[in-house]
């Protein structure tokens, strides 16, 4: 598996990329920064909110495995599984709230890694 982060040449916003899934994990949430990566078919969204690290991963294609997920807690986080939050089955939580796609989604999974203040 190789993980290749992908460059944003303009000033855009999370919103723009994904904007139901944004307002789904995040509501009105500030973000501190978010960076955009690619596993394989996997896009991988990076995003700091100040006290938590969310880690999105989407595919249109086919499920997440779990080998994919250990590999991006590994790389982005730099942590294991049992120090992060793992939301599997977001995407049915997201259809049973109401939201649409406007490109089709096979797999949504969340990790989130709280921040604790040292």
């Amino acid at each position: 598996m190789k993980l290749i982060e992908t460059p944003i040449n303009k000033n855009l916003n999370l919103e723009y990329f994904y904007p139901n899934i944004t307002k789904f994990v995040f509501g009105s949430k500030a973000i501190k920064f978010f960076k955009l990566y690619a596993l394989d078919r996997t896009q991988i969204v990076y995003a700091d909110a100040y006290d938590k690290v969310d880690v999105i991963m989407i595919n249109t294609k086919k499920k997440i495995t779990k080998n994919e997920v250990d590999f991006v807690i590994k790389k982005l986080l730099n942590t294991t599984r049992e120090e992060v939050e793992v939301h599997i089955g977001v995407k049915n939580k997201m259809i049973e709230a109401g939201y649409s796609f406007s490109a089709p989604r096979k797999d949504i999974i969340v990790i989130q890694k709280t921040i604790t203040d040292k």
